[in-house]
């Protein structure tokens, strides 16, 4: 009879890893969702700076002047966006 409890339990304990494993699934493709959307923006603001600065021929200098007189402290994650930005100009 123990044996059963036993089984029972160990049944119980995996229904609940098994949910709370679902729950994580769920929170990462919630996250990776979240990801991908922030991407596409990006990538949407970056081909209309691109289609503003040939527009209006401008040079990324124009855009990005390498003043330092305007430095601001930005954090870590608008830091490498800005640079993944930067990086994509750099390449044309």
């Amino acid at each position: 009879m123990s044996s059963l409890k036993q089984l029972e339990q160990q049944t119980a304990e995996l229904d609940l890893k098994i949910s709370q494993s679902l729950d994580l699934l769920k929170k990462m493709d919630l996250d990776l969702e979240k990801a991908r959307l922030r991407q596409d923006a990006v990538d949407q603001g970056t081909a209309q700076i691109k289609a503003v600065m040939e527009k209006y021929d401008l040079t990324q200098e124009d855009i990005f002047p390498n003043s330092s007189s305007k430095v601001v402290a930005l954090k870590p994650k608008e830091s490498q966006t800005l640079a993944e930005m930067r990086q994509y100009f750099n390449r044309r």
